[in-house]
């Protein structure tokens, strides 16, 4: 649907898709919550300068700080404890990423998922729908009104049992679209406002992608009208084991990427090495297309690989609420630490 035109409106955004000089003021906020930041930087910079003299992975395509955006650590998955947003503030540094998938979880929807998962007969398979779509709006709008709504980055469901129903998985997510896109439709006519992105779930190409695409922006535009769908940011999340030229193609018409690491069955901490040598290539590919391209990753194996995804060049990571003091600790340790780096050389130049 959306063509060359809009294509070019969304250019200028594509350079800087998310603010950075918030995130600086977030993580001050947050790392004065952590307990013994001190000798817990100390420690990070300590094993930074370690691991330095043993990189596991090729440094040559680093980018080196010295103007480079803030590395952003945000959050996956809506806070235990939702808090109600300020309505006078300003945007976050970047979205929080909602997997809706999650909705279906929730006690109140799970039964009624399951029946209509095994619901044979039509009718009633119908039914079944209808009433999660309200059950969903419900938890859209709980999410609009919540401070992680101010600016939210969402996934439609995307349900493993369901991968040999094509059809059934398309009437799911375009049930969850529509509870979403009445939830803002509603929002906004209580005059209230929020920035709502979303993420095409895994696709394998730049078609199939494409396709995802239209999809979501065809039940934007017939719930919020044409200027809403147009001006939608569309992103993808892709896995690790993308094809690299596939990657390419995608980052070419897609607003921003997440290379998500959660779907892995090892341990968080012995998968990291492998995201982050994944994540090497998948950049390299992406950058090669787009040199301005958001790549940002997400899963536990992210937040363990934090310090290989900001050298080698990432826009940042989302993680859960357990492990985003230490990541934002650990992150803010890098940025001083290129820092310094750069001051030493700058200083060696005019020795």
């Amino acid at each position: 649907m959306k063509g060359e035109r809009e294509q070019d409106l969304n250019r200028n955004n594509e350079k800087r898709p998310f603010k950075y000089l918030a995130g600086d003021r977030t993580i001050g906020v947050e790392m004065s919550q952590a307990a013994s930041v001190a000798s817990a930087a100390a420690e990070f910079i300590a094993e930074g300068e370690r691991s330095s003299r043993t990189e596991p992975l090729n440094r040559a395509g680093f980018r080196r700080p010295g103007g480079r955006p803030a590395f952003l650590v945000l959050r996956d998955g809506r806070e235990e404890r939702p808090v109600p947003r300020e309505e006078d503030g300003g945007l976050p540094a970047g979205p929080c990423l909602i997997r809706s998938g999650e909705w279906l979880l929730a006690p109140e929807v799970s039964e009624l998922y399951a029946g209509w998962l095994f619901s044979e007969d039509k009718a009633q398979e119908e039914r079944m729908l209808q009433r999660i779509y309200y059950r969903l709006r419900a938890s859209a709008a709980a999410l609009l009104e919540s401070a992680d709504g101010v600016w939210a980055a969402v996934m439609p469901p995307f349900m493993p049992e369901l991968d040999d129903q094509p059809a059934r998985l398309a009437a799911l997510q375009d049930a969850q679209l529509d509870a979403l896109f009445a939830a803002v439709a509603e929002r906004q006519r209580l005059g209230g406002d929020c920035r709502l992105d979303l993420l095409a779930p895994y696709p394998a190409s730049a078609a199939e992608f494409a396709a995802q695409r239209e999809f979501i922006e065809g039940v934007a535009e017939q719930t919020l009208g044409h200027a809403y769908a147009a001006a939608c940011r569309i992103g993808a999340m892709i896995s690790p084991d993308v094809e690299r030229a596939a990657a390419g193609e995608i980052a070419r018409i897609a607003d921003f990427l997440v290379l998500d690491g959660a779907a892995g069955e090892a341990a968080p901490e012995e998968a990291a090495a492998g995201f982050a040598r994944a994540a090497e290539e998948v950049l390299a590919a992406v950058r090669g297309v787009k040199p301005a391209a958001a790549l940002l990753a997400a899963g536990a194996p992210a937040a363990y690989a934090l310090a290989d995804l900001y050298r080698i060049g990432l826009s940042g990571i989302f993680c859960s609420a357990g492990q985003r003091t230490e990541a934002l600790l650990r992150a803010a340790c890098l940025t001083w630490m290129a820092r310094q780096d750069h001051a030493d050389t700058a200083a060696g130049g005019r020795l």
